[in-house]
């Protein structure tokens, strides 16, 4: 099959299609690299519609440049070539990733919603309105990262060309009841679509749906607005209400900003919740009831010896074994201890000569001591806030090794999360921000952090005294007969 070229790209393989056009995996042959090329075919360029929204979504990727936002090359809109180049995110869709899991952790729709709302406040404060907001409008990539896409229904403050004869284009499952009623759409529509999106990450569906196309846009104007709570039965009351606003009839009674909403998100995000479930068949089976009963051991009499008035008394003699095995307890205990001090103190001592060396000015100390923290088995906070800061070095491997170091210390990180999320999402160097989306994803699935060394403090206060008080008793009982 003899290649397909457009322009200077070589059309490797259909990845996408729609109303809009159609999207190919495509090379660039200036450097080889891998693009997305989006099209319109040749069958359809008399539809005028199409072609102005074509050349509005170029015209709209032009002035937007964010991590969250796929990123635009150029195009071309003349005679009859009409594409632009776009990243290629191998990923896939937000929606073909629901698809797979069905619903997702409560703290990795937080996380991703973060980034959604990231995206659409970029694209606020520059005029522009997205209005399709969807999973399928999401991609994926494999660190975790979102990036928002199809700006072809965007409308853009003062160039609104198309709002006039075609205001209720979209999605019928995420459109706002202003956009179903025709009436002149505010940045609010896209927090609507927002609050679909998440409601539908959480439960697996979305909040309105229906046998027929009519049925869901009536539901999205006159039903009352569902509670994710409901049906998700660990969804934090905090995101529950969020969903709730974000979903209101009326536009006024949404947050105030994409901005607003991921503050609100990262409020909910950090600290995660503490609470367990309570085991009620473990409960059950310790009922009284259900323990058999044990017969008691039958004792023998005990018969008191006949005692001989007239003889000498005799003097038991002293065992010294108990005496013997309270020494070597005691002994061992005191070794158990001095041991524990004496690595203790040293693990100190080395994390402060590397935590120290972490402020160095020659960049090559900080690399090697971001390296040698993170294989430590523990780090105190302390050491954990300097290497958070040393991710804001301006040299890029420092950077990186600190979030290595970081990653290696998920569960103890859990606090930096916020800074760690802000890196991900706007670092300059794509390794940094790879690294960072790796980190951030340790950090969600790591267990509540615990310390090591309380625990082993709180395990040697509980054994030392119980041992002394053991031994004491052993040692009373064993010498009260020579008493």
């Amino acid at each position: 099959m003899e290649p397909r070229w457009i322009g200077p790209f070589e059309l490797l393989e259909k990845i996408g299609e729609g109303g809009m056009g159609v999207v190919y995996r495509a090379r660039y042959v200036g450097n080889n690299r891998q693009v997305a090329v989006k099209l319109i075919p040749s069958d359809i360029t008399a539809n005028s519609t199409t072609l102005a929204r074509f050349e509005r979504e170029l015209e709209v990727l032009k002035q937007l440049s964010h991590p969250n936002i796929v990123h635009c090359f150029g195009g071309r809109c003349e005679s009859q070539q009409r594409y632009y180049a776009m990243e290629y995110i191998p990923g896939g869709t937000l929606a073909d990733y629901l698809a797979e899991k069905g619903s997702l952790p409560w703290e990795t729709v937080v996380d991703l919603g973060i980034q959604m709302c990231e995206a659409l406040h970029y694209a606020h404060e520059r005029g522009v309105t997205h209005r399709d907001v969807k999973p399928g409008n999401f991609l994926l990539t494999k660190s975790g990262q979102l990036k928002l896409s199809d700006f072809g229904l965007a409308s853009i403050v003062a160039q609104n060309r198309l709002t006039a004869s075609d205001r209720t284009v979209g999605t019928i499952l995420y459109m706002s009841p202003e956009q179903i009623r025709g009436e002149l759409v505010t940045n609010r529509v896209d927090l609507y679509g927002l609050g679909c999106v998440l409601f539908e990450m959480m439960a697996g569906f979305t909040p309105f749906i229906g046998s027929t196309a009519g049925e869901v846009l009536q539901r999205h104007l006159r039903d009352p607005v569902p509670h994710v709570a409901s049906l998700v039965l660990d969804c934090p009351l905090e995101l529950d209400q969020l969903l709730f606003e974000l979903l209101a009839k009326n536009s006024d009674a949404r947050p105030a900003s994409a901005a607003d909403v991921a503050s609100r998100l990262n409020g909910i995000l950090l600290p995660s919740r503490q609470t367990k479930s309570f085991d009620l068949k473990l409960f059950s089976s310790l009922n009284r009831n259900e323990i058999p009963s044990i017969p008691p051991k039958p004792v023998k009499a005990k018969t008191s010896p006949v005692l001989d008035r007239n003889a000498a008394p005799q003097k038991q003699r002293l065992n010294l074994v108990p005496w013997i095995l309270a020494g070597v307890l005691a002994m061992a205990c005191a070794w158990l201890w001095t041991s524990w001090n004496q690595t203790a103190e040293q693990l100190h001592q080395a994390e402060k000569t590397w935590t120290d060396l972490l402020e160095s000015s020659n960049p090559d100390n900080r690399i090697l001591a971001a390296n040698a923290l993170g294989k430590f088995p523990a780090l105190s906070e302390s050491s954990i806030e300097k290497l958070v800061s040393s991710t804001k070095s301006p040299i890029s491997e420092v950077r990186l090794a600190s979030l290595k170091a970081l990653k290696s210390h998920a569960a103890a990180s859990r606090s930096m999360s916020t800074e760690l999320i802000r890196i991900r999402n706007s670092d300059e160097n794509t390794s940094v921000r790879t690294e960072a989306g790796l980190t951030v994803a340790a950090i969600l699935k790591s267990p509540r952090p615990f310390s090591l060394t309380l625990l082993l403090i709180q395990a040697l206060a509980l054994v030392i005294p119980v041992a002394t008080i053991f031994s004491g008793w052993w040692i009373w009982k064993k010498l009260k007969p020579y008493a």
